[in-house]
């Protein structure tokens, strides 16, 4: 499984370079400017550029599903395997059924109906067809109990670099919010919550770091010494920005005495007195006697927002408050009054959510979309945005490669 990990950090929707989600989808929406290359990824997402003959566009899905045939391997390889014990093959396969979910899961929410891939025929997968989005989520679901019923409850030897038990009750959260599936959302969510091993960081500056208590799964970098991809990626040492950087609008979203700002947004002001804002959730930019920060790719404050957003559809409006005021003081803002309108608690957890989550793997992109919200504010600033920009298109040479992967989403 090594080297499964090893290709997510370095390439793919989980990835904290600039081939992952957190730069493609936060160009893609409202959360960051590109002052890249006209050619670069980055550009061609925030421009709305993408086609479906774009390099990226082909080699996201290409990376993601020579990652599944390599997961589909292992589980194959360890299903059949006579020589390890029962103990290593459990979890070999649960962390392989995780990462095989989380794949398949930001394919479906980024294509839309995709192929379900489970096994390593090629006979099978070269003219393999599409599932619908329900069908996807139901298999994704299957994938993460099993995966719950084969992993460790606690953290193999302490780390939180391996998928656990609680990591694939927090999958089957997020699936949960996305399907509106209200009662598993709060199951899954305090199954997490109320676990003893996960706590958010009451200091906003140890919440990216490797130790730190809130996270539920996270990526190593390349090596013992290595700084974070997002952290290479995002931090300004120069302005103006050669990459990308966040947009003023979305800087002026926060609340005064958001710790949130001042902790998780740095600064760079170019010789002209431009400033320039960039994310600061990890600090670590180079090398050094260790790596201090892994890639963060599920935490539990996700969770508290999930469940908020259950209970205000619950219609338990006094829980819905308590979730979201978790998250709000530990960002040193004053806590919500009970009420009992769902409109503003709606609106509060959105804003909650952009501010807590931002950069972090496209959970903007997909929260606009899971509120009906994309077209009303992407078409709000950027004007040259269209309805079906909601999915992106499936690569022209698969369909080329496969025609049963037609037909192409609508649009393009």
């Amino acid at each position: 499984m090594a080297a499964v990990y090893r290709s997510a950090y370095e390439t793919g929707f989980i990835s904290g370079g600039t081939s992952g989600a957190q730069i493609l989808f936060g160009t893609y929406a409202d959360e960051l400017q590109s002052y890249a290359s006209a050619t670069s990824d980055a550009t061609i997402f925030y421009q709305l550029s993408h086609l479906a003959s774009a390099t990226k566009i082909n080699s996201l899905w290409t990376a993601t599903y020579t990652q599944l045939y390599n997961i589909n391997s292992i589980i194959e390889g360890v299903e059949n395997s006579e020589n390890l014990s029962l103990e290593v093959k459990n979890r070999l396969k649960g962390e392989a059924l995780f990462m095989r979910s989380i794949l398949h899961l930001y394919l479906v929410q980024t294509y839309g109906a995709i192929p379900y891939v489970n096994s390593t025929s090629y006979e099978v997968n070269q003219s393999i067809g599409k599932s619908n989005i329900t069908t996807v989520y139901n298999l994704c679901k299957s994938d993460l109990q099993a995966a719950a019923n084969l992993l460790p409850a606690t953290l193999p030897a302490g780390n939180r670099i391996y998928p656990t038990k609680m990591a694939a009750y927090t999958l089957l959260a997020r699936i949960a919010y996305y399907e509106k599936n209200w009662e598993d959302a709060v199951q899954y969510s305090t199954m997490v919550i109320t676990n003893t091993l996960y706590k958010m960081e009451t200091d906003l500056n140890k919440v990216f770091l490797k130790d730190s208590t809130g996270s539920i799964f996270q990526l190593l970098p390349f090596n013992s010494t290595s700084s974070t991809s997002t952290g290479n990626v995002f931090i300004l040492n120069t302005a103006p920005p050669t990459n990308v950087a966040l947009r003023q609008d979305f800087v002026n979203e926060f609340e005064s005495g958001d710790g949130r700002k001042t902790s998780w947004i740095g600064q760079k002001t170019d010789s002209q007195g431009q400033i320039y804002y960039y994310p600061y959730k990890y600090k670590q930019f180079t090398t050094g006697p260790s790596s201090t920060e892994y890639s963060v790719v599920l935490r539990v404050e996700e969770l508290y927002l999930i469940r908020a957003e259950a209970y205000i559809q619950k219609n338990q409006y006094d829980l819905a408050v308590a979730d979201l005021n978790k998250v709000r003081n530990r960002a040193g803002l004053p806590s919500l009054a009970v009420t009992t309108d769902p409109m503003f608690l709606n609106n509060a957890l959105l804003k909650e959510r952009r501010c807590e989550l931002f950069t972090e793997f496209g959970h903007r992109f997909f929260d606009l979309r899971h509120h009906n919200l994309l077209d009303v504010v992407m078409s709000s600033k950027k004007t040259n945005w269209k309805p079906y920009f909601r999915l992106l298109p499936l690569p022209e040479k698969e369909l080329l490669l496969n025609p049963n992967l037609n037909p192409q989403n609508e649009g393009y």
